[in-house]
């Protein structure tokens, strides 16, 4: 990518990168026990000493940030990897809830400004405040696309906002939210993609034996759901909403390197 260190630098962009992993894998997020746990096992040449921390933090920080442009090649670069150790039949598309704060807090959210991010959540009946996690994983739990959206924008509007590159008569499972008749149509002419969706009964496409089919599909990208959860603390610490969406992405990374790993062990 071009990417060269300054000189003068004592830990490479590589480091850093490394730490924010591995901090999301193991220890929801925190950079602080990360620099920690990365000197008790010596992973790198130059480590911070303890009264170092704050001032390390704040500079792994900031060249975090600044490396922020590879994360999506580096996503990309880990999807084509991955394709080599596992052949896909199908994907599923699904929208995720991350609230940041509680809705008698949202006025004064920082994180979220606004009310373009409160959202709905139809299986709770319960609003919330924050953003949509859109995913789309294949069947071996692999998050191939990522994309963050304020909380009240509708589900179909990630089938716009991600590049769906999908291969020629892939399947694609979607629930009640992604419903169009016209999507569905653009789906299966301009891309060459089977869409899968979970049709209301009233809907002219309704078929029961393949919205069975649809329902047992469209789990693995709840699954997924479930282990990213896992990851994540009980909130995600932020103070701005760049810093928000870094970590929520380099979740996602988390996610895919340990499958990357279980793979090739």
């Amino acid at each position: 990518m071009g990417h060269k260190d300054d000189p003068q630098t004592k830990v490479p962009t590589s480091a850093i990168l490394t730490l924010a992993i591995l901090a999301a894998l193991e220890l929801g997020g925190k950079h602080n026990k990360a620099l920690a746990l990365a000197k008790e096992l010596r992973l790198f040449s130059h480590i911070p000493s303890p009264s170092r921390w704050n001032v390390a933090l704040r500079l792994t920080n900031r060249r975090l940030h600044r490396a922020k442009v590879y994360l999506l090649p580096l996503l990309h670069l880990l999807s084509q990897v991955w394709k080599r150790l596992h052949t896909a039949q199908s994907y599923a598309l699904d929208t995720f809830p991350l609230p940041v704060c509680e809705n008698i807090r949202a006025p004064r959210s920082r994180l979220a400004p606004g009310k373009v991010y409160r959202g709905y959540i139809p299986s709770k009946r319960v609003y919330f405040h924050g953003y949509k996690l859109h995913l789309l994983v294949d069947d071996g739990k692999f998050v191939h696309e990522v994309n963050l959206t304020p909380g009240s924008l509708h589900d179909l509007v990630s089938l716009l906002l991600l590049p769906l590159d999908l291969p020629q008569g892939a399947e694609l499972y979607l629930d009640r939210g992604y419903e169009s008749h016209l999507y569905e149509d653009l789906l299966r002419e301009a891309q060459g993609v089977v869409p899968m969706v979970i049709h209301r009964r009233n809907s002219r496409r309704y078929v029961p034996w393949l919205q069975y089919l649809a329902i047992v599909g469209r789990r693995v990208v709840e699954t997924v759901g479930s282990m990213l959860h896992h990851l994540f603390p009980r909130r995600i610490h932020a103070v701005t909403p760049e810093g928000f969406v870094l970590k929520v992405f380099l979740f996602v990374l988390a996610h895919n390197l340990r499958l990357i790993a279980q793979k090739i062990a």
